[in-house]
């Protein structure tokens, strides 16, 4: 074979190598401590939408250096394979002579390389994404769904004579985690004082005495499983490719969350958003479960409340979206029906947050200002639904979506917990401390907040915090219900596929 047409080879091989141990690393720093299923989803995922300094964070850390290097061997490599080097060996009775090929030594480098950064891919993946347990369970089975799964198409739910409003934010990655040490945290700097004023003023559910949270189990940690299991109380299990599935007009038709049970009580529903609603499948979620309606950048873009040429983070900033959600919220207020408003801020995702022209510059690092300036807007956000003639009748919830996936920010072996808070409520919790819970217990704790009365102790796999009845973690453990929800089972296909 031609030696050009071998050393190209080797070095597409090598590209490709490269390439993988370059993206895992990036994975390892972007997206720590979520598991091998949701980097599938990830990769599978259309850009559309996406972060545009996301975007730029792979191709500055990945794509260029594995460009340039792989540019630069490849011209190394059709060059030098053309030449010969003699390298001489001196022994005390003799010397002896050797000539290496160019191609030999350029061929060799290649091989060596490809080999050395696929095997390193391979072991950060089985190390920090349990590739292999993914492996282990996925060909299992489990009955965790037949046991537990409180099907909420089979309960009967009983709404108070005048029935409570809801303002649901979801925020993006905020943790407990994030408080000061004698909050509970992990930090010496107060990164977010007035979610820690909201937490110890109103319900806050704690695994400890001190602020806490709830704990992030598999098939929740990323944005659209986060919002699958805050109002559905069931994980996203994904045996399908992207976002949505290939070919089917609706997201988890089999499944009922909280959506749906509030729209059959006849509530106004919005969902807003600073980015694409197509992204990750959002908007098929949301309206094909209670009919919400989305809006969006491209909603907003159009109705002319946002600039059509503005964008910035992954649309437009939280402060443009706390304008607007209020906006919404006078509007629906006028009106004659309980709504459900829900947001979902967009400033403090990863990779470091979006520094908007209200933060300050407080701290030395980006994300911490970022975090302390989403702590001011929620609490403003919050003092002016407070200030409304209808907050009477309404409860805020508070939640963090999932972890903060950028691994560099927290300290190695940090406890890590969501942030949630309950404002005015419709009632209070037998305990909320020492409670061990997940983000799947969210949707019947919501419900208790307005008031809903149930036949049951929880739905889906959640369990309302605010009664006695123990959780999921409680009864069984992290790690057995980890396991368990890795594991393949036909209760669950059909939620995805419906009767």
């Amino acid at each position: 074979m031609d030696k050009k047409r071998v050393v190209l080879a080797l070095w597409f091989v090598f590209v490709v190598c490269s390439g993988a141990f370059m993206s895992v690393r990036w994975l390892a720093t972007y997206y720590s401590g979520i598991s091998i299923q949701e980097i599938l989803f990830h990769i599978a995922m259309p850009l559309e939408g996406t972060s545009k300094d996301l975007i730029d964070s792979f191709l500055r850390e990945v794509i260029a250096p594995v460009g340039m290097l792989s540019l630069a061997l490849l011209l190394v490599g059709i060059f030098g394979a053309r030449r010969s080097v003699d390298i001489d060996f001196s022994f005390p009775s003799s010397t002896v002579s050797l000539r290496l090929r160019g191609a030999i030594m350029v061929n060799s480098f290649f091989i060596v390389f490809s080999v050395f950064s696929i095997g390193f891919a391979s072991a950060e993946l089985i190390e920090s994404f349990g590739v292999i347990n993914y492996i282990r369970y996925a060909t299992a089975s489990t009955d965790l769904y037949t046991n537990e799964y409180i099907d909420p198409a089979n309960v009967a739910f009983k709404f108070p004579a005048t029935k409570r409003n809801l303002v649901l934010v979801f925020l993006e990655s905020v943790e407990s985690s994030f408080f000061l040490q004698d909050d509970g945290g992990n930090y010496s700097d107060d990164l977010m004082p007035e979610f820690a004023a909201l937490a110890k003023a109103n319900v806050h559910f704690s695994d400890s005495d001190v602020l806490g949270g709830a704990n992030q189990v598999g098939g929740t940690g990323w944005t659209i499983a986060a919002l699958v299991a805050h109002t559905m109380g069931i994980p996203l299990v994904l045996p399908f490719y992207g976002n949505a599935y290939q070919g089917y007009q609706e997201f988890l038709p089999g499944a009922i969350g909280l959506t749906d049970i509030l729209a059959t009580a006849g509530y106004e529903q919005r969902f807003l958003i600073g980015s694409d609603k197509a992204f990750a499948g959002r908007d098929t979620l949301f309206e094909t479960h209670g009919n919400v309606l989305v809006k969006d950048t491209t909603y907003y873009k159009n109705a002319g409340l946002v600039p059509p040429d503005y964008s910035v983070w992954w649309g437009f900033e939280d402060q443009k979206l706390y304008s607007l959600a209020k906006r919404e919220l006078t509007e629906l207020a006028a009106g004659d029906k309980p709504f459900n408003v829900m947001l979902l801020t967009v400033d403090t995702h990863h990779v470091g947050g979006y520094v908007c022209e209200l933060c300050d510059d407080e701290f030395d690092e980006q994300y911490k200002n970022v975090l302390a300036c989403a702590s001011r807007q929620a609490q403003d956000f919050v003092s002016w639904i407070q200030r409304q003639a209808w907050f009477e009748n309404t409860a805020i919830v508070l939640v963090g979506d999932h972890f903060y996936m950028d691994g560099s920010f927290l300290p190695v072996g940090a406890k890590r917990r969501t942030y949630n808070v309950y404002i005015n409520p419709f009632s209070h919790p037998v305990r909320s401390v020492y409670r061990d819970f997940s983000t799947l217990d969210t949707l019947p704790s919501i419900l208790d907040s307005l008031g809903v009365s149930y036949d049951a102790p929880g739905l889906g796999l959640g369990r309302s915090l605010f009664k006695d009845t123990q959780t999921l973690l409680e009864q069984y453990g992290k790690a057995s219900i980890d396991q368990e929800l890795s594991k393949k089972n036909k209760e669950y296909d059909r939620f995805l596929y419906g009767e």
